[in-house]
Formats: structure tokens, sequence, C-alpha cells
């Protein structure tokens, strides 16, 4: 999918919009052309290329600015918000946009936050902390485990201990984002 040249879609509007002015433009030409056998075809292409270049630079750069504002612009802002909930943050999303299709999809990446949200255990961190410190201790203290059971308990509880800390970072945000 990178292969593919990306360009924007304010831009591929605005220069098909440009394309067909031109092509109308030129219909009309051939059409004064034929009604109007004192006109030379390069005074028709003359006039009418003024024409073209004027309004299709209008109509490029107000539909530019009118879909860069009112399309592009929220969907960057949705995929910034989507990158961040890759990276734990799971507070709601909020995209400052009047555009119906881009409203319903920033609520159903707020339905699907809040699915998940109500699907994740919600775990005690204290507990979990104190479940590795059991672990720890088993490990350290039994005589009747190997060193394979032994070194597997410490991995254990060192993972859980990772979690614990991730989990803690992810619920410092939310509750930081809660609290704004």
């Amino acid at each position: 999918m990178k292969n593919k040249r990306e360009i924007s879609l304010a831009l591929v509007v605005a220069l098909y919009s440009a394309v067909v002015i031109a092509l109308g433009m030129a219909a009309y030409a051939v059409y004064q052309y034929i009604a109007t056998p004192d006109k030379t075809v390069l005074g028709l292409v003359f006039e009418h290329s003024w024409h073209v270049i004027v309004l299709g630079l209008l109509i490029y750069a107000t539909l530019y600015a009118v879909l860069y504002e009112k399309v592009v612009r929220p969907i960057r802002d949705l995929k910034l918000k989507l990158y961040a909930i890759t990276r734990g943050n799971l507070t709601s999303i909020e995209i400052d946009s009047n555009v119906v299709e881009i409203t319903e999809i920033a609520e159903g990446v707020q339905l699907l936050l809040d699915e998940m949200d109500r699907s994740v255990p919600h775990v005690s961190l204290t507990a979990l902390s104190n479940c590795t410190q059991k672990i720890r201790s088993i490990a350290k203290e039994s005589e009747a485990l190997d060193t394979a059971a032994k070194d597997f308990l410490m991995n254990l509880s060192n993972v859980i201990d990772k979690m614990v800390r991730e989990l803690s970072v992810a619920k410092g945000k939310k509750q930081e984002s809660v609290a704004e």
C-alpha cells in the first residue's frame, strides 16, 4: 500500500474540477467556432484559455481550502487520536467537524473505546503487585523447587510487574483526561 503515490483528497477534487471546467470551456469554444465562422481557432483558444485559467485557479483554491478544512484536517486529527489509542491513551475521541461521515467515524471509534473499556476487567494493581511479591518469596525460599521452576517464577513475576507499570501509566493517562 505504501508503493502508491499518496495525494490529498482536496487536491484530487480540486484538480478534477479544474479539468471539468477546461473541458466545458473547450466544448463551448467548439460550439462558438461552429456558430460564428468569423472567429479564428487561435482567437478562441486564447479567449477561452484565459477563462479556463482564471476559473480553474479560483475553483481549485476554493475547493482545496474548503476540503482541507472540512475533510482532510479532521481525518488527520482522527488518525492522530487513533495512533494515541495504540499507545495506551484511551481518552474519549473529540473531532471538530460538522461533516456527517467524519463524525460518524469518530462516534464509531468512541463506541469501540467504550466497549474496550467495558471488556477489560478492572484489575487491582495493588493486588497484582502483592502477587508478584508472593511469587518472588516462593521462588526464593522454596527448597522443593528446582532452578528452572524458580527461574520461571521470577520471570513470571517480572512480566506481571511490567504489566502493572504499563497499566498504571494507562490508568494515570485516563484519569488525567477525565480530570480535564
